[in-house]
């Protein structure tokens, strides 16, 4: 049953995940690859709907994986109603374990929170939390800037198709987001929207293709 598998791998996402939405990706990234619910150029293109669209970040990323893996089920309008029942069904999975520890937590808080073990505990999660955010980053960079990159089978083919667009785009939205303007910086909204402006411009309207200036 793919609803009960779709379950079952986002609940475990949910309860095995620390440090917010980017910590989980590599879990995401292996699981939905794994069982061939995206492709590699959907889950980014999901990744960067999810951080655009308001909510949590983790959590948009779980609805649209299990509107997909719904939808994928059934044609028409069964499958534009499955995909509604995926999406409630990741939705629901992967802030499930989250919801269950912060009600044991509040439950045993006053007690242990100054034990040195659940201290120690902590800091020792730290450091991993920041390397599986890393290992997203890297990963979503290396399949965004070459897309032709396969560690399985490296070539010079591997190579040969460096997205320069998408770098210089990443460079100049960057810059922009450290420029402080009467001792502000720019909105994070207001960057979203122009990377999208600029994504239409580039890509749709004048046609330049990745990998080409």
């Amino acid at each position: 049953m793919p609803f009960l598998l779709l379950f079952w791998e986002y609940f475990k996402i949910g309860l095995f995940t620390i440090g917010g939405g980017y910590a989980m990706l590599p879990m995401v990234k292996q699981v939905v690859l794994q069982h061939g619910w995206l492709d590699e150029n959907q889950l980014i293109s999901f990744i960067g709907i999810s951080e655009s669209t308001p909510g949590p970040f983790a959590i948009n990323l779980a609805t649209f994986v299990g509107m997909e893996v719904g939808r994928s089920q059934a044609e028409g309008a069964m499958g534009i109603l499955l995909g509604f029942v995926g999406a409630a069904i990741s939705t629901f999975a992967v802030v499930l374990p989250s919801l269950i520890i912060i009600i044991i937590v509040m439950r045993l808080f006053d007690k242990f929170n100054n034990n040195c073990y659940v201290q120690g505990a902590l800091v020792g999660i730290r450091p991993v939390v920041v390397g599986l955010i890393l290992s997203a980053v890297f990963t979503i960079g290396l399949a965004v800037f070459l897309p032709n990159l396969k560690f399985d089978n490296l070539s010079e083919e591997s190579f040969s198709n460096f997205n320069w667009v998408s770098l210089l785009m990443f460079v100049g939205m960057f810059v922009l987001s450290r420029i402080k303007i009467e001792g502000k910086k720019m909105h994070p909204i207001l960057l979203i929207v122009l990377s999208a402006v600029a994504g239409i411009i580039i890509f749709g309207v004048c046609g330049v293709t990745e990998g080409t200036v």
